[in-house]
């Protein structure tokens, strides 16, 4: 009887501690703590949303955060509102075509076999106490020959309460995004080719449009403390079987290219 005693109360104490453990970790509003993020945490929460039916299946989880300006948490469910109301209007509108151009012969159903899915995830870069970087990948399938995938980049500067642009990044400096621009499409070029695919002409006007140096172009990026990431969206520099771009410019690179940024260190 006192073995077990002595065996319960370890176990007590094991569990308390690891809870003790777990909040010390983990100081979100809801605790959803990924292990990616870097730097000291910050108040936030994760918002889930799930909707399943014979035509939609939808699974999203995006961040909301405590001390930003209630307008950039806005954008952030703004977007995920819009790309999942689009999603539900064109999934519907493409399978009415389908059934207003079917045949006897081949009748279509009220529903598709499978639902449609819809399904949005966040990977934080830097989640401190000066800076929030991370990302929203949406995936999506509408009907046709494949699916959709689509990113999205935020940033912000807790101190000064305002989102980075990219053009906020390099100091304002013009010089510095043609710069990043022709890096990129080296990078990409390099990447495309490491797969096996030739930049024939198309591709080559392609990677010269997708990485012109505009901030639009450049809108979707992270940044860590010695590195700038940036995301290209399907067919934005590529043939949509290759999906999305992603490069990685170091620090170090950066430098010897004369790339100044106040946001590295």
């Amino acid at each position: 009887m006192k073995n077990k005693i002595f065996l319960l109360i370890i176990i007590i104490v094991i569990v308390a501690g690891a809870i003790v453990y777990a909040n010390k970790k983990c100081t979100c509003l809801v605790c959803n703590c990924n292990q990616n993020v870097t730097g000291n945490s910050v108040e936030m929460f994760v918002v889930p949303i799930s909707e399943s039916d014979n035509f939609f299946r939808i699974n999203v989880e995006y961040p909301q955060f405590k001390n930003v300006d209630p307008a950039f948490n806005q954008k952030i469910s703004n977007l995920i509102t819009e790309e999942i109301n689009n999603f539900k209007k064109n999934s519907k509108d493409n399978w009415e075509a389908r059934k207003a151009t079917a045949t006897p012969d081949n009748p279509v159903p009220e529903n598709p076999e499978e639902p449609f899915d819809f399904i949005a995830t966040w990977t934080p870069t830097q989640l401190n106490n000066k800076y929030l970087s991370f990302v929203i990948n949406i995936y999506y399938f509408t009907g046709g020959a494949h699916g959709v995938n689509e990113i999205y980049a935020f940033n912000y500067d807790l101190n000064m309460k305002k989102e980075i642009s990219m053009l906020d990044f390099l100091n304002s400096s013009q010089d510095s995004l043609n710069k990043v621009a022709e890096l990129s499409a080296q990078n990409i070029t390099s990447q495309l080719q490491s797969n096996g695919m030739q930049a024939n002409d198309i591709i080559k006007q392609m990677i010269q449009q997708g990485t012109m140096p505009t901030n639009e172009n450049f809108q979707n990026f992270n940044f860590t403390y010695n590195s700038l990431i940036i995301y290209f969206q399907q067919y934005q520099v590529a043939p949509g079987s290759v999906g999305s771009i992603t490069i990685t410019l170091y620090k170090d690179i950066l430098d010897s290219n004369s790339i100044k940024s106040d946001y590295l260190k």
